[in-house]
């Protein structure tokens, strides 16, 4: 399902007889990785990815891959063959019945015969990709800056800046800032 530019993409799959602990091993690395600064530049790389999980359930037997990402599944699925997410997917997914390999020309197809599309799927922000929010990210970083430079500070007691700073769009970038 779809929700503005953002997709949903889930997948459930048997965890192999005997795999349950070596599974929860593999995701436990991977939880680690907050500063994982390899995985960091990757997801960067790929650029569409909002947000995954992997969870366990049923008495460890079963396995779910759960993500948001921007653009088509194909390129999404593509791209992380790319890079070392790559990796990653094929250390989780070995633990799972019949995964080819995510640089396996089959493994789209095996994708897709365990994929659940959700029957409902929603998202907080549904027009803003991946790239938009990073780029909102900067400038909001970068205009937090400006505020507190003595300088701007000065500008805005100027009288000579007293046109621009009555206009609406000028007012209401102050009170976003103001948060």
């Amino acid at each position: 399902m779809k929700d503005g530019v953002c997709s949903e993409f889930t997948v459930f799959t048997k965890v192999k007889a005997g795999h349950a602990d070596a599974l929860r091993e593999e995701l436990a690395r991977l939880a680690g990785g907050s500063s994982d600064t390899e995985a960091r530049e990757a997801l960067r790389q790929i650029g569409t990815l909002h947000d995954a999980r992997h969870v366990l359930f049923d008495n460890d037997t079963r396995h779910m891959f759960a993500s948001v990402f921007d653009g088509s599944w194909d390129t999404y699925i593509d791209d992380f063959g790319k890079t070392s997410i790559g990796g990653r997917f094929d250390r989780v997914f070995a633990h799972t019945e019949g995964f080819p390999g995510i640089t396996d020309p089959g493994v789209k197809d095996w994708f897709v015969a365990h994929q659940a599309p959700a029957g409902v799927f929603v998202s907080s922000y549904p027009d803003l990709t991946v790239q938009q929010v990073w780029k909102d990210q900067r400038v909001s970083e970068a205009f937090q800056a400006v505020l507190d430079i003595p300088e701007f500070r000065a500008a805005l007691d100027n009288p000579a800046n007293a046109e621009l700073l009555a206009t609406p769009a000028f007012q209401k970038l102050m009170e976003e800032a103001a948060g």
